[in-house]
């Protein structure tokens, strides 16, 4: 990957956080689909890494059905990348892929969140600000 796709998503961190995006932390680009959680990890070098886990935890109308499993799988995930040499926050992009009838309610969007952050605090990896996406249109940040 390039340096450009991780200053992409570096422009598009909350204006909040502009001390921190001086670290340069890694961005966590987190893909929820109908039971596969992929991440790729944006490194400020341009590098990236991916992986994905498969796990029990969507149903045909929500991509998160079971709390539980899905925390489980994206912490299985955040363990498999290299933690940051000062143990700096990152950044996570969760885009959902799956077609859902109603789109993503507003509701789902808090529980990818709290699967997220809840799952990064058990991967011991500090993640400050969650973006939340459906097929590439923000619906939370």
């Amino acid at each position: 990957m390039s340096l450009s796709i991780y200053q992409r998503y570096l422009d598009n961190v909350p204006k909040q956080y502009k001390f921190l995006k001086l670290f340069r932390p890694p961005i966590y680009v987190i893909e929820l689909s109908n039971n596969q959680v992929l991440a790729v990890c944006h490194y400020k070098d341009g590098s990236s890494k991916r992986h994905q886990v498969n796990a029990d935890f969507s149903n045909r109308r929500l991509v998160i059905a079971d709390f539980l499993p899905a925390v489980h799988a994206i912490d299985d995930l955040l363990l498999r990348f290299p933690k940051h040499v000062f143990a700096l926050n990152g950044f996570a992009v969760v885009n959902v892929t799956e077609e859902l009838t109603d789109g993503l309610t507003s509701i789902e969007v808090k529980v990818i969140r709290e699967a997220v952050w809840v799952a990064s605090r058990q991967a011991k990896r500090k993640i400050i600000s969650i973006t939340v996406s459906y097929q590439g249109q923000v619906a939370s940040q």
